[in-house]
C-alpha cells in the first residue's frame, strides 16, 4: 500500500495499463523487490523501498536515444544488418546523388545542382543518424551512448556549418541555425500536436480505458479508418512528461538570452561610438566567444543532469518491451559514418556553391533558402518519426525529438560554428540581428506556453503550425540586402 501511495501518478497510470504485478515490477525499474522476495528488509510487511532505478542502467543493453535527449526510441531500421538502414521508401531519393554530381560537372546550371544536392542530402541524413544511433546501441553502455548522441545528433548539420563557413557566408550558417530552431519547435512540434490530436489507433484507446477502469465509449464525433485500426478521436488531449519538456525549455530560453544581449551590446556600443566601425567587430568577435565557451560547458551540465544526476526523471515511461540489440557491428557503423560524412560534405559545397546562382535566377530570397529551406535536410525524417509516434499516442518521443534536437542545436551546435569561425579565420559571432532574435525568444515562449501542462491537444498544434507560416512569408518576402547582423 505505501508502495501504491508513494508512486507519482505517471507511474500509476502506467502501472495500471500493464496490470496487476507487471505493473509493480515495472514501477520500480523491473527490479526483484517485490513483497514475496525472502530475504530483504520489509519483504514479510510487504513494504518496498521508494527507489527507483532503471532496468539494466548500467549498461548492459543497447539503447538508442532521441536526439539531444536520454528518452529511448525504436530502431529506424527496417531489416537486419546494412540492408535494414538502407530499405527505406526515402533512400529512392538517393538517386539524386549521381545526378546532383554530373549536373555540377556537365554545369546544368545553379538550379539543377542546387535541388538535386539538396534532395540527395535528405536520405543521407537519415543514413547518418540511423548509424550514429547503431554505434550507440552497440556500445552497450546508456552513458556513452547518451554522450555521442549528444554530440554528433545533428551531424549534418554540423558538416554542413563548416562547410558553409569555409565558403565564407556567415549569414547562412545563422540563418540555417536560427530555422533548424524554428522548425522543429514550431512545424514539427505542431504537426505531432496537430496530427495526434485527431488521429489515435483504436486498440491503444481500448487498452487505455481499460487499464484506468473506465468504460471505452465511442467519443461523439468519431470516425473509423476502412480497417478499424485508426480512426478521427474527438476530445482528444495527450499527455508527456512536462518536466522534460521545461528542462529543454529552459535551455532555449537560455540561448534566446544570449542571441539577445549580444545583438543588443552590439547595438548600444555601436550607437556610442566608443570602439569605431573596425574595433566595434573584434569586440563583438571576443564577447561571442566568451558567451559560446560558457553556452557549452552550461550544455555539459545539462548533459550531466540527464545522463547522471536525474536520468529516471528525465527519460519516459517504457512499454516494459525487451530492448532490442544493434543490427550492425560498431566497425561497419563507424564505416557507414566515416563514408557518408564525406559525401554529405562533398554535396554540401556543391549546393553551397550553387547558392549565389539560385538567389539570382530563382528569386528566392537567401533569408528564406537558410531559414525555411536547408534545415529541411536535416530534419525530414525526425520530422516523419515524430509524427508517426504522435499519431502512435507517443506524445513524449514528438516532444523529445523536436525540443531536445533544437535545444542541442542552440546550447551545441550555434556556439561550436563560432569556435569553429575562430579557427578557421572567418568572423562568426552571436549578433544575430534583433528580428531574428525576436523572432527565436517570442517563439519558444509561446512554445513554452503550450508544453508546460504537460499536455497537448490539435488546436495547439494549429497554432504552432500558423506560427511558422507567418515566419515563412516574413521571410520570403525580407530582401537580401538585410543583414543578419544589427544595424
Amino acid at each position: 500500500r505505501n508502495h501504491w501511495l508513494k508512486a507519482p501518478r505517471e507511474q500509476l497510470r502506467s502501472s495500471a495499463l500493464h496490470g496487476g504485478s507487471r505493473g509493480r515490477s515495472a514501477m520500480i525499474g523491473g527490479a526483484t523487490a517485490s513483497s514475496a522476495s525472502p530475504g530483504r528488509p520489509g519483504a514479510d510487511s510487504g513494504h518496498v523501498p521508494f527507489v527507483l532505478q532503471r532496468q539494466n542502467s548500467t549498461g548492459s543493453h543497447s539503447s538508442r536515444f532521441v536526439k539531444g535527449t536520454t528518452i529511448e526510441k525504436p530502431p529506424n531500421t527496417d531489416g537486419e544488418g546494412l540492408w535494414g538502414i538502407l530499405n527505406h521508401p526515402m533512400n529512392l531519393m538517393l538517386v539524386c546523388l549521381p545526378l546532383g554530381f554530373t549536373a555540377f560537372w556537365l554545369e546544368w546550371g545553379p538550379v539543377p545542382v542546387f535541388g538535386l544536392n539538396f534532395l540527395a542530402l535528405v536520405p543521407l541524413a537519415k543514413i547518418l543518424g540511423d548509424a550514429t544511433e547503431e554505434l550507440a546501441a552497440g556500445l552497450q553502455s546508456d552513458v556513452l551512448a547518451g554522450l555521442l548522441n549528444a554530440t554528433f545528433g545533428n551531424a549534418v548539420e554540423m558538416v554542413m556549418m563548416v562547410q558553409t563557413l569555409r565558403a565564407g557566408k556567415t549569414d547562412v550558417v545563422k540563418a540555417t541555425l536560427l530555422g533548424s530552431v524554428l522548425s522543429n519547435v514550431l512545424l514539427v512540434l505542431g504537426m505531432s500536436f496537430f496530427f495526434g490530436g485527431i488521429l489515435g489507433q483504436k486498440k491503444q484507446r481500448t487498452t487505455v480505458l481499460a487499464g484506468l477502469g473506465l468504460k471505452d465509449e465511442e467519443p461523439h464525433g468519431s470516425y473509423k479508418s476502412a480497417d478499424g485500426s485508426r480512426e478521427f478521436v474527438a476530445e482528444k488531449v495527450q499527455s508527456f512528461s512536462a518536466m522534460t519538456a521545461l528542462v529543454n525549455t529552459s535551455m532555449l530560453l537560455l540561448a534566446c538570452l544570449v542571441l539577445s544581449l549580444v545583438t543588443i551590446f552590439y547595438q548600444e556600443a555601436s550607437n556610442e561610438s566608443i570602439y569605431g566601425e573596425i574595433g566595434m567587430d573584434s569586440v563583438i568577435l571576443g564577447v561571442s566567444r566568451v558567451c559560446s565557451i560558457i553556452m557549452m560547458i552550461s550544455y555539459v551540465a545539462y548533459i550531466f543532469f540527464q545522463l547522471v544526476t536525474h536520468r529516471q526523471a528525465m527519460s519516459e515511461e517504457d512499454d516494459g518491451g525487451e530492448p532490442e540489440e544493434p543490427t550492425i557491428s560498431i566497425r561497419m557503423s563507424l564505416v557507414v559514418m566515416l563514408l557518408v560524412t564525406c559525401v554529405v560534405a562533398f554535396c554540401s559545397d556543391l549546393l553551397i556553391q550553387s547558392l549565389d546562382g539560385v538567389v539570382e535566377k530563382a528569386h528566392i530570397s537567401e533569408h528564406f533558402i537558410g531559414i525555411i529551406l536547408l534545415p529541411i535536410v536535416g530534419n525530414a525524417c525526425e520530422h516523419a518519426s515524430a509524427v508517426r509516434f504522435s499519431i502512435m499516442d507517443k506524445p513524449g518521443l514528438a516532444v523529445g525529438i523536436a525540443v531536445g534536437s533544437s535545444t542541442q542545436i542552440a546550447m551545441f551546435v550555434v556556439p561550436f560554428s563560432v569556435m569553429c569561425g575562430w579557427a578557421i579565420g572567418q568572423p562568426m559571432d552571436l549578433d544575430f540581428g534583433s528580428l531574428n532574435t525576436t523572432v527565436l525568444m517570442v517563439s519558444i515562449i509561446v512554445v513554452l506556453s503550450i508544453i508546460v501542462d504537460g499536455q497537448a491537444n490539435w488546436l495547439q498544434g494549429y497554432l504552432l503550425i500558423s506560427a511558422y507560416a507567418i515566419i515563412a512569408v516574413l521571410y520570403f518576402w525580407m530582401p537580401d540586402a538585410t543583414s543578419f547582423r544589427s544595424e
